[in-house]
């Protein structure tokens, strides 16, 4: 993709926070295809949106010539953290957030996605039965839901959900796309990483 962005008013968020306990060291920085996974996942979404925010937590643990680069303070680690501070250092009314693990993100699923975008709160879409919160557009109106909850102790995207409007799109919207599964894809295991390095698609 060149000229301007598909998106061009919104932002995505990719969270790079995550303990990486199934892999043994952080997956945002592991080898993938010549950049590092984040750089990798920041890479396809930069030129659809407006601008990548990447939150790590650690300063100058994550880089990426893709995406600006933002850490949080609180003593809170989870996707709950990220989502907050993407939204708040975002201003855009809408984000597409998703993980550094999912490196096979189909632009033209998201776009797809983004058709849905009006009078809710969140567009979470359906993957293999299951919902995909880290895959998903969530608007500004998410953000205090989200900052009371990281009050009470709260790290988990479906916590702020439970009080939102919710638009949940079922895999049938996404087939007639191709590639549309792999958009879904996270390496969660060290297994998982390996394969993809190693398959040449997509």
């Amino acid at each position: 993709m060149s000229g301007k962005p598909a998106l061009p008013e919104l932002d995505a968020v990719v969270l790079a926070g995550g303990d990486s306990r199934c892999m043994g060291s952080d997956k945002a920085t592991l080898p993938f295809r010549g950049t590092t996974l984040v750089d990798a996942v920041a890479g396809v979404l930069a030129p659809m949106f407006r601008r990548v925010l990447v939150i790590a937590r650690e300063p100058g643990l994550v880089t990426s010539a893709n995406a600006e680069i933002l850490t949080d303070d609180r003593p809170l680690h989870g996707p709950l953290v990220g989502l907050a501070r993407g939204l708040a250092h975002s201003g855009a009314p809408w984000c597409f957030v998703t993980a550094c693990d999912m490196p096979f993100v189909q632009p033209a699923v998201v776009q797809e996605m983004a058709a849905h975008l009006g009078d809710c709160d969140a567009v979470v879409p359906e993957n293999g039965g299951r919902l995909q919160y880290l895959h998903a557009f969530y608007s500004q109106s998410c953000l205090p839901r989200a900052e009371a909850l990281l009050e009470q102790g709260s790290t988990s995207l479906r916590a702020p959900l439970s009080q939102c409007e919710v638009t949940q799109l079922d895999e049938d919207i996404f087939r007639h796309l191709p590639n549309a599964g792999q958009s879904f894809l996270d390496l969660d295991t060290t297994e998982e990483y390996r394969s993809a390095l190693d398959d040449p698609s997509p």
